[in-house]
């Protein structure tokens, strides 16, 4: 466990006992990690493109017609079938020969077939065809979206276990938000020559007194 910044290193404690790196010292008693200029400008252009994806969606509820002509309504659907149909077999062959790939893989595969059920249903809502759409999506495309999305979480966490335990970090998280993204790696040497960074591959860091 970290110690508080507050507090000296004595004879008897190694570097990793008497506390973090400076990258993550803070106020006595907080323990924070400081972000690369990379990360806090990613952060920052997502906050401000989700701000302003609040406008664009508010304009465009007061000024879409209900109704509209498409055109190229068949391509539309064949290109996103094909695409999802390849984004499948590429998930089937990394499924095959345990690729990590897989992950992503099913990330992709389960957001659009997430986006395959909510256009499907949403246009077919008062034609002829709605009660069939409303069961392909609801009995097809959502339940395979949820078990991508549980793939994707399942296969992320034994990778986490799998690298904590070899670097001798502690635990791992047992929650997706609370594992953070591993930085370049500095600390002490682990297993087979490995590089170990409590900071980048553990759970929320806690300041504790021993």
């Amino acid at each position: 466990m970290w110690r508080r910044d507050d507090e000296p290193m004595t004879s008897e404690q190694t570097p990793a006992e008497a506390g973090p790196p400076p990258a993550i010292r803070g106020r006595p008693g907080h323990l924070h990690m400081t972000l690369p200029r990379p990360i806090r400008l990613l952060a920052t252009f997502l906050l401000l493109a989700a701000a302003s994806l609040i406008v664009w969606t508010v304009f465009l509820g007061l000024t879409l017609p209900p109704k509209y002509d498409a055109g190229h309504w068949n391509f539309l659907w064949t290109g996103f079938d094909i695409a999802l149909l390849c984004v499948l077999a590429y998930g089937a062959w990394a499924a095959w020969f345990r690729r990590q790939i897989l992950a992503t893989t099913a990330i992709v595969a389960g957001t659009l077939l997430l986006c395959d059920a909510w256009f499907d249903i949403v246009t077919s809502i008062g034609h002829r065809d709605q009660w069939l759409t409303l069961l392909t999506g609801f009995a097809g495309e959502l339940p395979m979206a949820l078990f991508f999305f549980w793939l994707y979480r399942r296969i992320v966490l034994a990778t986490l276990a799998a690298l904590h335990g070899q670097l001798g970090n502690g635990p791992p998280p047992r929650r997706l938000r609370d594992a953070r993204i591993p930085g370049r790696p500095t600390g002490t040497t682990g297993p087979a020559g490995t590089v170990g960074n409590p900071a980048a591959l553990d759970g929320p860091v806690r300041a504790t007194r021993h």
